[in-house]
């Protein structure tokens, strides 16, 4: 029987991944430093332990027979905030793993390695990674090149992950929501720029769908691919707000879109089951309406704001 080491289980994805394990009763553990939380509340095994302790992490790991590996800095900006730690964590961590572990490794890239790109890119398109997170995530891909590891692009997410891990309102769909619905408006900066998009709670179950299944390699991991106009226009006729575009270039000039025809014939996911951006706008609608996430704009939600909180405290070390 698996048993499986949730590395960053505490997380955005984590709590998604590891409602999914629940369900299905596989043993498992969530291994996390707990960087942006005060506390953890599921009711699952947990050992608080940073991912660059190599001696505490070389003890435990061997007991497991799966590693999912969500532990990382994420995003551009998060991770200039302290570019030592970043390359610790997203890339020399990683490089450990794969030197000290034979198990089965389930490892979280990101489509921001291909950078810019006016075409439609695929696997086996030339990697391009613009920010200093994009380039440790290639990086660590390239340190799984193993038979045994599944490593996922992973599209821009969005949505809510279970009811326990931090929402994230620095993601392009949720921002866009909670500002609609708190401020009335949007500003959309050129809007050409084209991103991939996929649920978190589909991320979730491409993960643990393929524990055990005989697929290796890299896989795109998107439900669709959006412009960003296009996607302002779809929170618009959702939430009634008024759209205000401008040609000022926003800062972040990524543009790719991806193909994940690998991922659909090889069975990654099923096309028919993936969550719509509506989706994601609809539960975004629902927790902000009931209070859940009362102050939207935050700092905790927003990845970079929070890091740099913690540096001024002499915590992002």
């Amino acid at each position: 029987m698996a048993k499986v080491l949730v590395a960053g289980g505490a997380g955005y994805i984590g709590g998604a991944v590891t409602e999914l394990l629940l369900e299905q009763q596989t043993p498992f553990s969530v291994y996390d430093s707990l960087l942006y939380e005060a506390h953890y509340l599921k009711k699952v095994d947990f050992i608080r332990g940073d991912v660059r302790d190599t001696v505490k992490l070389g003890r435990l790991i061997k007991d497991y027979t799966h590693v999912i590996w969500l532990a990382a800095i994420v995003g551009d900006g998060a991770c200039e905030v302290n570019p030592e730690l970043t390359v610790e964590v997203n890339q020399k961590a990683v490089e450990w793993l794969a030197a000290s572990y034979h198990g089965r490794i389930v490892f979280a890239s990101t489509c921001s390695v291909y950078g810019q790109d006016d075409e439609e890119v695929n696997e086996e398109s030339r990697l391009l990674p613009v920010s200093l997170y994009a380039k440790t995530k290639a990086a660590a891909e390239h340190f799984l090149q193993d038979e045994n590891s599944l490593v996922f692009r992973l599209g821009t997410a969005f949505g809510v992950s279970d009811t326990y891990a931090r929402p994230r309102m620095d993601l392009a769909v949720n921002y866009m929501t909670a500002s609609a619905l708190t401020k009335g408006e949007l500003s959309v900066f050129g809007g050409t720029q084209w991103r991939p998009l996929v649920h978190v709670k589909d991320i979730a179950h491409a993960m643990v769908h393929n524990l055990e299944r005989p697929v290796r390699g890299v896989y795109n991991l998107a439900a669709q691919n959006m412009q960003i106009k296009d996607l302002a226009e779809t929170v618009s006729r959702m939430t009634g707000c008024k759209v205000n575009f401008t040609e000022q270039k926003f800062q972040d000039q990524r543009n790719y879109h991806v193909s994940t025809r690998k991922a659909l014939r090889d069975g990654i996911f099923n096309p028919n089951t993936m969550r719509t951006v509506q989706d994601g706008v609809r539960e975004i609608s629902e927790v902000v309406g009931l209070g859940r996430i009362k102050q939207t704009e935050s700092d905790v939600y927003f990845n970079v704001r929070y890091a740099q909180q913690l540096k001024a405290h002499g915590q992002f070390a």
